[in-house]
């Protein structure tokens, strides 16, 4: 299955992002009005080789789509954020994760849009099933935004987290959780 076309979303286009791309969406985490919202003091700034060593190139490419990809938001032909599914596992789970660019562009829409996108293209490409988001709990705003389209919180603590998906990303992770269709 090759990622390279654009995703449809109500609003929003999901655009395959490029290598090209890393150094934008690195700094949309980090240096955007945003990025304090996103690290909470859990990694305040990262450098971009730092941050490359888990945003690998597989996500800016279409070599192993089942290992991940990332995907610029685009309003228009206006970026505005990035969208990306880490390794689908043997259950078709995965865990997504998005950030929009700036302040203005929150509370539109955009990113709860961004996210239904990519479930429903994951759902019927990748035969994904099972979703997982996992907002700091100091970020309520994520937090209802990801209810807003269908997570619900499922009580676990770090560790758990961590043994059952792999890592965890805030010592104060929210485990939110959507399962889509039905068994295959």
């Amino acid at each position: 299955m090759v990622m390279t076309t654009t995703i449809d979303g109500r609003r929003i286009r999901l655009r395959p992002a490029t290598l090209a791309d890393r150094r934008m969406i690195h700094d949309w985490s980090y240096a955007s009005d945003v990025a304090p919202l996103l690290h909470l003091s859990d990694a305040p700034t990262r450098p971009l080789d730092d941050w490359c060593d888990d945003w690998e190139a597989h996500y800016f490419t279409d070599d192993d789509p089942e290992s991940g990809r990332m995907f610029v938001v685009l309003d228009g032909d206006t970026p505005v954020g990035a969208i990306a599914y880490n390794d689908i596992d043997e259950r078709r789970r995965v865990e997504l994760d998005i950030w929009l660019n700036a302040e203005a562009n929150c509370g539109r829409g955009l990113g709860t849009d961004a996210i239904e996108a990519l479930v429903g293209h994951l759902e019927a490409e990748l035969g994904v099933r099972t979703f997982m988001m996992q907002p700091s709990a100091r970020n309520p705003r994520a937090v209802r935004a990801y209810e807003k389209v269908g997570f619900a919180r499922v009580p676990a603590t770090p560790d758990e987290i961590a043994a059952d998906w792999g890592g965890v990303d805030h010592a104060d992770s929210v485990l939110m959780i959507r399962e889509v269709g039905g068994p295959r």
